[in-house]
């Protein structure tokens, strides 16, 4: 393994805070829809900021 290649992520390729943090927003826009009685563009509109963030962040 040369020191030029990308660092792989633990559990073949599979981020533990990214599965939480897209799961999280799916369940919230899943009970936006079914609570809050709002249209799935609506929740989407309000779901994709946080994940903008969280992409932006790492």
């Amino acid at each position: 393994m040369s020191d030029n290649e990308a660092p792989t992520e633990a559990n073949d390729g599979h981020d533990a805070a990214r599965l939480w943090m897209y799961g999280s927003a799916l369940a919230a826009g899943v009970l936006l829809i079914l609570v809050g009685h709002t249209s799935p563009l609506e929740a989407s509109g309000f779901v994709s900021p946080f994940l903008v963030v969280f992409e932006q962040r790492r």
